[in-house]
């Protein structure tokens, strides 16, 4: 199980504007898009145990750790090639409730002159919830709060597990882009934590 690439930590509430996707949700996103098939690995990567927050997650606040079952050379994409999926694992790691807790993903994308990449983004409940589209943030900056959604509370020292699905279009540029999956604290404002990897868009040659 990779553990996630740490960003620069950032303090303080976001602006009204930027979160107000996330203030919004209540787990119900966009028209359903295909049918439940429980990912064959679903089960043993919720067996695992839960990642423990670093010294510099504890400095910034964070209370949800977060795991991905995918290697550190990251999501081989090919475009308008079938999607690869991805489980993300939330981790309350207090011992109390933690209410309206977003999703949201991020994809750094700085190289100027270039398309912008724009892969679909689709994420749904384990082990049988329904695929929902989600908004994906392409930005050089660190904007937890853009685009959350799917928002559910957390009992003390539960898990979630969610599934994420991206493809990439036909024409897409190719070469790797790194991506964050952050868990998003509606109640104050703020990213809770986050899950760092790589999404990497192949030739097309």
């Amino acid at each position: 199980m990779s553990r996630q690439n740490k960003q620069k930590s950032r303090r303080g509430a976001a602006p009204a504007a930027l979160v107000a996707a996330a203030l919004l949700a209540t787990g119900c996103g966009a028209a359903d898009t295909g049918g439940p098939a429980p990912h064959p690995g679903l089960d043993a990567f919720r067996a695992e145990e839960c990642p423990e927050l670093t010294a510099s997650e504890k400095e910034n606040g964070n209370l949800i750790t977060l795991a991905h079952d995918q290697p550190e050379d990251g999501v081989p994409l090919r475009p308008g090639g079938a999607p690869a999926t991805v489980l993300v694992k939330l981790c309350n790691t207090t011992d109390r409730p933690l209410t309206g807790i977003a999703l949201s993903a991020q994809l750094e994308w700085t190289d100027a002159g270039e398309g912008d990449p724009r892969p679909k983004v689709e994420h749904r409940e384990t082990p049988d919830g329904q695929w929902r589209t989600a908004d994906l943030v392409v930005a050089n900056d660190y904007e937890p709060l853009r685009g959350a959604d799917a928002a559910r509370d957390l009992a003390p020292g539960a898990t979630r597990v969610v599934e994420y699905r991206f493809s990439a279009a036909e024409g897409a540029p190719s070469g790797p882009r790194p991506l964050m999956i952050q868990a998003v604290r509606t109640d104050e404002r703020r990213s809770g934590g986050l899950a760092g990897l790589r999404l990497s868009v192949l030739p097309t040659d």
